[in-house]
């Protein structure tokens, strides 16, 4: 049994799973971040009203970037948290990796780019197809000419009305009504738990991905 959190962006989820399997899962947006307030009362909800113990936890996993700085402390902070107690295994995942995993199941078959607002007119941005991953995470500048070279984009994640603007492509598509929810998360940490793949609490920081610096004048 997994726990999933993911407060990587204005939304604040967490998830629970069992081999693979996910029993459910309590998102909650807001235009503030509530994150500090809210998580550890939504954990405690999520295992509640489903009948369980956090001491029948077998690992814990975090969306550990990129994203909100302030989220991304606040998740990973409450997830070493329970880990130590608990003494369970922990596993940070890919914001956008995860996002993409949301998307998968209706768009399978085409390029799929998630992207999370930065400043001006960047983005955190990752392309997979069909689960290779064509662009690892990073922060990029869009302007009319990126990605001209993709015929058709499926777009995700809270920089689409950014990106509409700034490439106004009619070939791209823009899936607005998907959000970040950890329920992302569930079929990537489960292969992570059952490879062993786990992530040292000591040494584990969030993956802040910096944007650009343009200088004081950009």
């Amino acid at each position: 049994m997994i726990l999933h959190i993911d407060t990587s962006t204005k939304i604040c989820s967490v998830a629970i799973s069992l081999n693979s399997t996910l029993i459910d899962c309590i998102d909650s947006e807001s235009d503030q971040f509530i994150h500090g307030e809210a998580l550890t009362v939504m954990i405690e909800l999520l295992m509640t009203r489903n009948n369980l113990q956090l001491s029948g936890l077998n690992a814990i996993s975090v969306a550990n970037g990129p994203g909100s700085y302030t989220g991304l402390r606040i998740g990973l902070s409450t997830a070493k948290g329970i880990a130590i107690g608990l003494s369970i295994p922990i596993i940070a995942l890919s914001s956008l990796a995860s996002l993409i995993e949301l998307a998968v199941q209706n768009h399978p078959y085409e390029i799929i780019a998630a992207a999370l607002d930065a400043r001006r007119n960047e983005v955190f941005l990752r392309i997979q197809q069909q689960g290779a991953v064509l662009l690892m995470d990073q922060p990029m500048v869009v302007n009319a000419q990126s990605f001209a070279t993709y015929e058709r984009m499926v777009w995700i994640g809270d920089a689409n009305a950014k990106i509409k603007e700034l490439l106004n492509n009619p070939m791209m598509e823009f899936n607005d009504a998907l959000k970040a929810s950890a329920r992302g998360q569930v079929r990537l940490a489960h292969e992570r738990f059952l490879a062993n793949a786990f992530d040292e609490l000591d040494t584990l920081t969030p993956n802040y991905t910096k944007a650009f610096y343009m200088g004081p004048n950009a």
